[in-house]
């Protein structure tokens, strides 16, 4: 049962001291304070859970297994704040959990998902704001599918705050935004302090005699634990001439950039410019295609960049993209469609990170330990989900596949992961799924020599939910999970029995 309503300030300062918002938060209340003072509802559902869970092996160990019934109590807090000006979502939940085979593991969990943003004024700047608190595997090379209930995991509390501006008319758009973020980590691995900036502009449909593309990206991060920083920028800009044929010159101008104290200076980047002619194939498709001079012949040749846009429909939409980058070809791909029944969504692309949890040295041999990271790598990421909807039944298939690769060591670690699930419902008040997960990962790829690891996760579950009343709630899972991997001790078979009672207030 959800509780309306009006302006409840003092519910929301007792559950901002539970979960610790910290600075960002408080200022970000304080600009939003007078919205909250003279309009705007409060949605809030607090609800409380019970979750029984019995696993059969709660030390994922190969041999020598050890059951244990893990009982975690919950208490949550939905909140939604809607106004004119100002939108604030809030789920948070305290978990205590209980170990029958090690009372010495009992121990306080915390969880919360927070985004909110006030703009001042009608179509004027936002200010935006969030904050995550979330329970990650401490180390994916030693187990991946780390949870509360087979312990290893870690808290990493994330926090930002920005300004979006977002403005233009029939004949120009311009987007833009900056955002100062803090991650911190409770094993003081992979904390860092960031700012990111972008600005984006083109023409509008009333462009006459010009049109053109502006996309722009600045981002620095700094090291927590360190002096060490990471700086990189992209700035993409094109320029043309609308004629009265299909064909339309451009000039094109490219220009990147990383440093920073964990970067290797042999990177080879330059900036580039070239010439270039849109032809507008069909009404529903662009093609671009542009021949571009590298400033500095020794780092790069010549390349070509191209890119196709096709939008038959509103539910449709194809982008395209090949081009050359400091790293070597790079490609981009996104994808949508949607009948009535069917969704599908294909997408592509290539970003760079510094200073993540995926950073590992033999410290011990035979034995990945995660250690904090102080370089730059490019993320290869590809991700697809399929969603049928029937009348009583739905289908989703979900597939993602990502490349890392140090730019300092040039070790590459590849994760491929799949997910087909069927959800049948029932009656009104009861619904059956069935769930299979593949997920693959290899660290040191290119190494057979090296530190190479592979591990194969699987599972199977069937959950049943059923609601008891309007609102109270419960499902009952059954769940088998099996681990193969190259080093023995870290491969593991579990089942799992979990039944969890949730009640709404």
């Amino acid at each position: 049962m959800a509780i309306t309503a009006m302006v409840m300030v003092k519910n929301t300062n007792n559950n901002r001291k539970i979960y610790h918002l910290n600075i960002i938060g408080l200022l970000y209340l304080m600009v939003v304070a007078p919205s909250l003072v003279f309009a705007g509802d409060w949605t809030l559902i607090p609800n409380i859970s019970l979750d029984e869970t019995f696993t059969d092996n709660v030390e994922l160990t190969p041999v020598e297994t050890t059951s244990s019934f893990v009982t975690q109590t919950i208490a949550g807090l939905d909140a939604e704040y809607k106004s004119s000006l100002t939108t604030l979502h809030w789920s948070g939940t305290q978990i205590y959990a209980l170990y029958s085979h090690d009372s010495e593991l009992n121990d306080h969990f915390r969880t919360l998902s927070a985004n909110g943003q006030h703009s001042f004024w009608n179509g004027g700047p936002a200010l935006t704001a969030s904050a995550s608190i979330a329970n990650i595997s401490q180390n994916n090379a030693r187990n991946g599918q780390a949870d509360i209930v087979s312990g290893g995991t870690v808290q990493q509390n994330s926090y930002s705050t920005g300004l979006q501006y977002n403005f233009g008319n029939s004949s120009y758009s311009v987007t833009s935004s900056a955002n100062y973020d803090i991650t911190r980590v409770e094993d003081s691995i992979g904390e860092s302090n960031g700012f990111t900036a972008q600005l984006g502009s083109e023409n509008g449909n009333n462009a006459r005699h010009l049109y053109w593309q502006l996309s722009t990206g600045y981002t620095k991060r700094m090291q927590q634990s360190t002096d060490n920083n990471g700086e990189n920028y992209t700035v993409e800009a094109l320029l043309g001439a609308i004629t009265p044929w299909n064909l339309n010159p451009f000039i094109r101008y490219y220009d990147e950039n990383v440093q920073g104290s964990g970067v290797n200076q042999n990177l080879n980047i330059t900036s580039s410019w070239g010439p270039g002619i849109r032809w507008l194939a069909t009404p529903h498709i662009i093609i671009d295609l542009s021949y571009n001079f590298v400033a500095d012949e020794t780092a790069s040749d010549d390349y070509v960049d191209t890119s196709i846009q096709w939008e038959p429909s509103a539910r449709t939409s194809l982008t395209l993209g090949f081009s050359q980058r400091f790293f070597g070809h790079a490609y981009n791909l996104n994808f949508s469609h949607q009948t009535r029944r069917l969704t599908n969504s294909i997408s592509y692309d290539e970003t760079l990170q510094v200073f993540d949890r995926n950073t590992y040295q033999d410290i011990t041999p035979g034995v990945p330990e995660l250690v904090e990271s102080d370089e730059f790598s490019l993320n290869k990421r590809l991700a697809w989900s399929s969603q049928l909807q029937l009348s009583r039944t739905s289908f989703n298939v979900t597939i993602s596949a990502n490349e890392r690769t140090s730019l300092e060591t040039d070790i590459v670690d590849d994760t491929f992961g799949t997910n087909i699930s069927v959800t049948r419902t029932i009656s009104a008040k009861s619904s059956l799924s069935l769930s299979a997960e593949f997920n693959y990962s290899i660290y040191d790829n290119d190494n057979p020599e090296g530190s190479r690891q592979e591990d194969y996760y699987r599972s199977i579950s069937a959950n049943f939910t059923r609601n008891l009343a309007s609102s109270l709630s419960c499902y009952f899972t059954v769940e088998h999970i099996n681990r193969d991997s190259t080093i023995d001790s870290f491969s593991y078979d579990e089942v799992r029995a979990i039944i969890n009672i949730t009640k709404e207030f």
